[in-house]
């Protein structure tokens, strides 16, 4: 029998957990390994009172969570930074990375947590909230004595011949409003160590876990209007890099 195991997946933002791993989230759950989802900030940057918003998008990753099986819900409570590289005081990307380290680790320690899932270095994109998510998670898995921290990202040479991805977006309005920012988002096909194409169920699930997040994906936006096959062609494959240690993904190969 294959040994069960806690994961936790680490969401710099509520709806990056179902946009880059809903499917294997999933798949893990429905193969009855128990995740975790942890938000480092409540996605409070936007227009409007932002208490308002963060509580809206607390209940939208509690949504998702429960379409995808999600054990349990964290969060680390950081504002949301939006594009501007943690110029405001109190936001995740201007926190001390080393105090929110021993916050995370606490829950990683307390869930017993035996895999993470998280934003490779420098963040998927460059938004300074998933750059930091990356330092942040790397510290409390040494901390929490996690052995295999895996990362999620995306193949920009596959993301070329689809429709467009929710990234690719998101990296154009971050080059728009930050015009220093790092250049480029995911990473070259022969980085990555870990392809998963869902199964037409894990799809469903995902655009589900998407849709519920309706605050930043309402039903008329372009990626909720997708057909089912192009919805499939670009979010039906998932990739991470599991830097010599594959844990929990090895079970899903």
């Amino acid at each position: 029998m294959t040994a069960r195991h806690r994961v936790a997946v680490i969401a710099p933002h509520p709806d990056d957990e179902a946009i880059f791993c809903g499917g294997t989230i999933a798949r893990l759950t429905a193969a009855g390994h128990q995740v975790v989802v942890i938000a480092a900030t409540s996605g409070d940057a936007g227009l409007g009172d932002r208490r308002h918003l963060a509580k809206i998008r607390a209940a939208e990753l509690e949504a998702s969570a429960e379409i995808l099986g999600v054990h349990s819900v964290h969060h680390l409570g950081f504002a949301d930074s939006g594009l501007h590289h943690g110029v405001d005081p109190g936001v995740f990307a201007s926190c001390d990375p080393v105090a929110a380290s021993v916050r995370l680790a606490e829950i990683l320690a307390h869930e017993a947590i035996t895999d993470v899932v998280c934003d490779p270095f420098g963040g998927i994109y460059a938004h300074p909230d998933h750059a930091m998510a990356h330092d942040v998670t790397a510290r409390a898995a040494q901390l929490a004595g996690v052995e295999s921290l895996v990362t999620v990202t995306v193949d920009r040479e596959h993301l070329h011949f689809v429709e467009t991805h929710l990234v690719a977006d998101a990296h154009a309005a971050l080059a728009e409003s930050a015009p220093g920012a790092p250049a480029g988002f995911g990473a070259s096909s022969v980085e990555i160590e870990v392809v998963l194409e869902l199964d037409s169920a894990s799809v469903n699930q995902k655009r589900k876990a998407m849709a519920a997040h309706s605050s930043q994906l309402p039903p008329h936006s372009a990626v909720m209007t997708l057909d089912d096959d192009a919805f499939a062609s670009v979010y039906g494959i998932e990739w991470f890099c599991h830097h010599g240690n594959p844990g929990v993904l090895g079970t899903l190969l």
